[in-house]
């Protein structure tokens, strides 16, 4: 190495602080999870579920008797949560059985069986929240003192009493429930057109035809060949600008069911709407858009470092994919959880415990096999046994970030579970994706320590400003257009898809420097609005971005070695779901409705980005 590169090095691992020493796996780690210690076989699955809709007649006869007593009211929901945990148990074992194998048409069905029950529950219980409403807060506050048993249940019954103005009569409650499938029916029809119906075109790649659908896309927007990603980036976003008309119709579809939503249960807004379930400020969205924009200058010299390495003339959107080194390695899942536990050693000598026993349990499905289902996630869902884990494990360092990443969630459920009654236990997302987006910062700091080449620190440095990239401004700007677009519709204005295209082109270039020269986007990328299935899921990407921004706080200073910060973490987590997830975020030090987390997160790449520069400027 180089002596500029020596001592960068040098000064990394003089700031590693080692909290604790991780288990070591000496052993292959189990790859399929065991789901019998659910349920022993289908048999015992299908009995529990008659079983289950065999009581609800039972929480149906309750009706009206809520507001009898202390007792009558523990006897309401203690029965609703015991057939809220059992269902949830139900549920997981259809879901993670047919995810395991989505061709078994079985499974699929003992799936379609779960979630069917699971909306008999959701009717049967629709009195319940009427009938808290109507206690009132004086006649619920003198239940909650008489009966100590109901205080596991009181987070829950106060947010349903602050919700009161939303929520409904009866009958205009059923109502909207059973508008809901034809308000959803834009989101279903975009899932049809752009996974099914769309001709998708060929293309010549190095000899060979490449059919350049969504998959296609993905496996080739990456390729070394400038000119390869030109033709894939041209050919692809092409064809959306045929169906562009289609697409806006969809997505106006879309935004005019959540406002008409939002203005039935009164709210302000359609962004109102969305973050008043869990009692959210506003200021925490828009502070966040606000401070985004204002960091784009880090953003954009991310890109201009990108430009050099690369060696392009002009940096095009099509340049946006590609790694800026080759990776050091490849890695078995043993390896990659040995990694995982290495970086996390900061998070103290109890929490690699548990992780530890997490990994060397069988419940994370890794294996890549034929037919099972796509993406990674965690069900957290069975409060009674542990978290379980899906994802494909192929090897490389961002199928390790993505283990991490999902064993941050594990973790979560790991500690709120233990802390938490069940009906306090589920958590939010706003807080959700802290713990798995620190997972993934700790492991890039340590790919960082652990880099030896000049090679391996340009991967392992732009791994990790990549990562902020994509799930900071890339979100924020996501959510921005969602802003924009839900206001439109809520002036009146008409929208249509080639609107939107304008639209999302508008935040596309300037998030990259278009009129500045940092990179040059063509026109025809401001379709990718129409890519993102995300945006039916309204107002739900922001928090990956809030997320980071409080991951990058707190792994700042777990990394640093200052246990205060490290405790007010776990005790974060511990948390779970037992008050509002922006109260849960700022007792734990943070306020997300303020700029300082983005500030720290901006912070934190322009050190990253100051580290690349000291590489790419070392003697190779």
């Amino acid at each position: 190495m180089s002596r500029a590169l020596a001592a960068l090095t040098a000064c990394l691992l003089a700031t590693t602080v080692v909290a604790a020493t991780p288990a070591t796996l000496s052993t292959e780690l189990p790859s399929t999870w065991q789901l019998n210690e659910m349920f022993a076989d289908p048999a015992a699955w299908e009995a529990e579920r008659q079983a289950i809709a065999a009581a609800l007649p039972g929480l149906a006869k309750l009706k009206g008797t809520l507001g009898q007593s202390p007792a009558a009211l523990r006897k309401v929901l203690d029965t609703e949560s015991d057939l809220r945990r059992r269902l949830a148990k139900l549920g997981s074992y259809a879901g993670l059985l047919a995810d395991e194998d989505m061709r078994t048409t079985e499974n699929q069905a003992r799936r379609q069986l779960a979630r069917n029950l699971s909306n008999d529950l959701q009717e049967t219980a629709a009195f319940i929240d009427v009938e808290v409403i109507a206690l009132g807060k004086t006649k619920l506050a003198s239940f909650l003192k008489r009966e100590p048993a109901l205080a596991k249940y009181r987070y829950p019954l106060e947010n349903t009493l602050r919700l009161a103005p939303h929520t409904l009569s009866q009958r205009e409650e059923a109502l909207l429930a059973a508008a809901s499938k034809p308000l959803d029916a834009a989101q279903t029809t975009y899932g049809t057109l752009a996974n099914a119906d769309i001709p998708w075109p060929s293309v010549q790649i190095r000899g060979k035809d490449v059919l350049l659908d969504q998959a296609g896309y993905v496996a080739h927007r990456d390729d070394q060949d400038p000119a390869v990603r030109k033709l894939v980036f041209e050919t692809f976003w092409s064809v959306f600008k045929t169906y562009e008309r289609t697409f806006g119709s969809t997505y106006v579809g879309n935004l005019q069911a959540t406002v008409f939503n939002a203005k039935a249960r009164q709210h302000a807004s359609s962004l109102n709407a969305a973050l008043a379930p869990f009692n959210t400020p506003e200021s925490v969205y828009r502070t966040l858009v606000a401070e985004a924009n204002a960091g784009l200058p880090t953003l954009h010299r991310y890109f201009k470092l990108s430009k050099r390495v690369l060696g392009v003339p002009t940096l095009q959107y099509s340049d946006m994919y590609v790694p800026l080194a080759k990776p050091p390695r490849s890695y078995t899942l043993t390896e990659g959880a040995q990694l995982m536990l290495d970086a996390l050693q900061p998070m103290g000598s109890d929490y690699l415990a548990d992780l530890s026993r997490a990994v060397q349990s069988p419940w994370t499905h890794a294996t890549v096999q034929r037919g099972k289902r796509s993406g990674a996630y965690m069900n957290g869902s069975v409060y009674d046994l542990h978290p379980y884990v899906l994802m494909s494990f192929n090897g490389s360092y961002d199928s390790v970030s993505t283990y991490a990443h999902e064993w941050g969630h594990g973790m979560h459920t790991i500690l709120a579970n233990r802390a938490q009654p069940y009906p306090t236990a589920r958590y939010s997302l706003l807080v959700a994706e802290i713990p798995s987006t620190a997972h993934e910062l700790l492991l890039a700091d340590h790919a960082i320590r652990l880099a030896k080449t000049r090679e391996e620190k340009i991967f392992a440095l732009s791994q990790a400003i990549d990562q902020l990239r994509g799930t900071f401004f890339r979100q924020t700007m996501f959510a921005e257009f969602e802003l924009a677009t839900h206001e439109a519709i809520e002036r009146g204005e008409a929208l249509t898809g080639e609107k939107l295209s304008q639209l999302y082109l508008n935040l596309l270039r300037r998030y990259h420097g278009h009129d500045a020269g940092v990179m040059e986007i063509d026109a025809r990328y401001g379709r990718e609005w129409a890519y993102i299935p995300h945006f039916y899921n309204d107002f739900y990407v922001f928090q990956y971005a809030t997320s980071i921004s409080a991951a990058a706080y707190f792994t700042e200073g777990i990394g640093r070695g200052d246990t205060a910060v490290r405790t007010q973490f776990v005790k974060m987590l511990e948390a779970g779901g037992s008050n509002d997830p922006y109260l849960i975020v700022k007792a734990a030090g943070l306020d997300l409705a303020t700029p300082a987390p983005y500030r720290a997160l901006i912070k934190r790449m322009d050190g990253l980005l100051d580290q690349l520069e000291a590489v790419l400027n070392s003697p190779v």
